[in-house]
């Protein structure tokens, strides 16, 4: 006997199964989110107590965690104290995820403190004088260092095993708390105090000669021919900015976390290379008889602007002739092959005048160009500002600074270029950025790909109107409907 059931019924039930489980789902993301707040707390209140059991051993005679600080302090000896900072920080880590802090971790560094904390404990059994005794008693590195000690000391000696624990402690330090630049730039300056800074010539132009000058550091050889007479040699000083993240407003729930989109690395401009071409252009100007003078610079991810301030012809003479006698801009923009020799550029672009100011722009490839993220420009100070659901991350500007704007100022968009200029890569950005601020509920899209290459890859996207649309007949339908819609909106 076949039961015909009521498909208004069958349909109620899918309803209603499909109701509990976004209820669901909904009560799991809200305790995923406070399990992160609740072991974070958790984990910085027992690494409290593990410290004060460390220090005041009296207090929790009798307890569990008497035993588990014994345990680590007959292990790690001293350095037990390292385990209670760790269980701190990871916990403050935890808490400042759920902030939605930009907080990602380099596990390169981690590592090397993980080898600087093993080689303090080593090196606190050698000053102990390698005593068993004391190891037994959570003195000094404890039984873990005292391994190590007696496991190295017996190929190369206790004094030499020593050194090489203060080594690899020095080093896993400074490449764990992030200073390895900071410690380059002084032994750079310590190997070459002779030259000026941003000079990598020798006396007479041949960079082989350079004192203190290893030749693994040399530049390419188009690069190291050229030479800088001291009278246009330049001393620019670069600002490293603060690499500090900006704390971020808490995302929406119901919004995709940005820790999917890769984080952007910081770079430091090299500043030999900056002070070289500086001078090169002003070489180069001087050759052809143009008196000029690089007054600036401005660092960007993939060229550096020299600021170029034209000078006067036949000196300065009185006011009335200063306008006649300074050198026109198009001597300066007829040159840009010549600078590019001179600078072993590819490529060089000559933006005369830089608008608003007072002085010809000369932008240089970089000799290293850096990669700007989706993520960077999403968490800046200027992204946020705009304070806008259709905000857009474009890229960097030549100084380096974030450049977006608000997709509501914009009725119409038209990205054209030749190809390879990034055209896809635009759309692409542009589509992320409106896709990770919007719920699907807030923002749906329209998209349209006759090359069937470019956009496929957003199909299955919750915002998506239907799919991508490839085929010509149904893009057709899909403009008129558009301009429709947008008809209708108008009138609205």
């Amino acid at each position: 006997m076949v039961n015909n059931q009521d498909p208004r019924n069958i349909k109620d039930i899918l309803d209603t199964l499909s109701e509990q489980s976004k209820s669901f789902q909904g009560i799991w993301k809200r305790a995923k989110n406070y399990a992160w707040d609740i072991l974070g707390i958790l984990l910085m209140a027992f690494s409290v107590m593990v410290l004060i059991a460390t220090l005041l051993p009296r207090l929790v005679a009798g307890s569990s965690l008497l035993n588990w600080t014994n345990f680590i302090r007959f292990g790690l000896g001293w350095g037990s104290i390292f385990v209670v900072a760790s269980g701190i920080v990871l916990g403050i880590w935890m808490l400042k995820k759920q902030a939605g802090e930009p907080n990602s971790v380099i596990w390169v560094r981690i590592f090397a403190l993980e080898i600087a904390i093993f080689a303090l404990i080593a090196l606190f059994t050698v000053l102990g004088g390698h005593s068993l005794t004391r190891a037994r008693e959570g003195l000094d590195g404890g039984l873990v260092g005292w391994g190590l000690v007696e496991a190295v000391s017996s190929l190369i000696g206790l004094i030499p095993t020593g050194i090489v624990a203060f080594l690899f402690a020095m080093i896993g330090g400074l490449i764990g708390f992030g200073f390895t630049e900071q410690v380059k730039e002084q032994l750079d300056l310590m190997r070459d105090p002779a030259l000026p800074a941003g000079l990598d010539q020798g006396l007479d132009g041949d960079p082989a000669k350079a004192p203190g000058i290893p030749k693994s550091d040399k530049t390419p050889p188009a690069k190291r021919t050229q030479k800088v007479p001291p009278e246009f040699r330049k001393q620019f000083k670069v600002d490293v900015k603060d690499d500090k993240p900006l704390k971020t407003p808490p995302r929406d729930q119901d919004l995709p976390s940005l820790d999917l989109l890769i984080s952007g690395k910081s770079f430091k401009p090299n500043q030999r290379h900056i002070n070289t071409s500086a001078g090169l252009i002003e070489k180069t100007l001087a050759e052809f008889g143009i008196p000029a003078q690089v007054v600036g610079f401005q660092v960007g991810p993939t060229v550096t602007q020299f600021a170029v301030k034209p000078g006067y012809l036949n000196g300065a003479g009185d006011e009335a002739d200063e306008e006649r006698k300074r050198v026109r801009v198009s001597r300066i923009t007829s040159l840009k092959n010549d600078l590019a020799l001179a600078l072993s550029a590819t490529q060089l672009r000559i933006e005369a005048p830089v608008p608003g100011r007072s002085y010809v722009g000369i932008e240089v490839p970089n000799e290293k160009s850096f990669l700007v993220t989706l993520r960077s420009v999403m968490e800046s100070e200027a992204f946020y500002k705009v304070d806008s659901p259709l905000a857009i991350a474009l890229g960097s500007d030549v100084s380096g600074e974030p450049v977006v704007a608000d997709l509501a100022n914009m009725p119409h968009l038209l990205i054209a270029g030749t190809t390879g200029s990034g055209k896809s890569v635009c759309i692409t950005s542009i589509t992320t950025c409106l896709v990770m601020n919007n719920t699907p509920e807030q923002l749906k899209l329209v998209m349209i790909d006759p090359k069937m290459v470019e956009l496929v890859r957003f199909n299955g996207l919750p915002h998506l109107y239907g799919q991508v649309e490839t085929d010509l007949e149904r893009i057709l339908g899909v403009l008129h409907w558009v301009v429709g819609e947008m008809d209708r909106r108008y009138q609205v």
